[in-house]
C-alpha cells in the first residue's frame, strides 16, 4: 500500500513527517527511507539534503541550479552522489519497514529522479510505503500509480498530530 502525504511547498510536510518518525520510533517501529531537509538558512533554500532514517547521515542531495553539475529539476540541480545515495537507499530498504520517501517531484513523473528504484518497490503489494508529493502534482501523479496497488492520500493535517497519518498506516504500521 502507498500512503501519500501532501501539502503545499513549504507547508511542513517534512517537519510533520519528522514528528511522525520520531513517533513510530518510539512504539518500536522505526521506518526505513529518507527524508529530504533544508540545508542551510536563507530564502529560497540554499538546497536539500538527504537524511537516511536507518544510520542518520546526511547526504547532499538538492543545490541551486548552476551551483553543481546535475540533473536540473526547477531552482535546484539533484547532485548525481544525492541520487545515487537515494536510490541505494531505496533499493537496501527492508520490506518489513515502512518505507518513507520524501518527496516525489516533477523528475519522477517522468520516469527520472528516484522513479527506477521506487517503481519495484510501489509495485510490490506487500511494501508499505509513505511518500511526500507536492499538492500541485497530485492529481498528475494519482495516474502514475500501478493499478492493482493500494492508494491513500492524506492531506497535512492542520493539527500537525502524527496520530492522524499513522492512523492511515497500513495495519503493521499503526499504533
Amino acid at each position: 500500500m502507498i500512503t501519500i502525504l501532501t501539502g503545499p511547498v513549504g507547508g511542513g510536510k517534512t517537519t510533520f513527517l519528522k514528528a511522525v518518525v520520531g513517533r513510530l520510533a518510539a512504539l518500536g517501529r522505526p521506518p526505513d527511507g529518507y527524508l529530504s531537509e533544508r540545508a542551510g538558512d536563507g530564502r529560497p533554500a540554499p538546497g536539500y539534503d538527504l537524511l537516511d532514517l536507518r544510520t542518520g547521515r546526511r547526504i547532499p542531495f538538492l543545490r541551486i541550479a548552476g551551483a553543481a553539475d546535475g540533473l536540473r529539476t526547477g531552482a535546484f540541480d539533484v547532485l548525481p552522489g544525492g541520487l545515487a545515495a537515494a536510490a541505494d537507499i531505496i533499493g537496501r530498504s527492508d520490506p518489513s519497514r515502512l518505507l518513507i520517501i520524501d518527496e516525489l517531484g516533477r523528475l519522477e513523473l517522468g520516469g527520472r529522479g528516484v522513479w527506477p528504484a521506487a517503481a519495484p518497490v510501489f509495485a510490490d503489494a506487500r511494501r508499505s510505503c509513505l511518500v511526500v508529493v507536492r499538492d500541485t502534482l497530485m492529481e498528475d501523479f494519482q495516474k502514475r500509480w500501478p493499478a492493482r496497488i493500494a492508494v491513500a492520500v492524506v492531506p497535512l493535517p492542520p493539527s500537525r498530530d502524527p496520530e492522524i497519518l499513522i492512523r492511515a498506516l497500513p495495519a503493521g504500521n499503526r499504533l
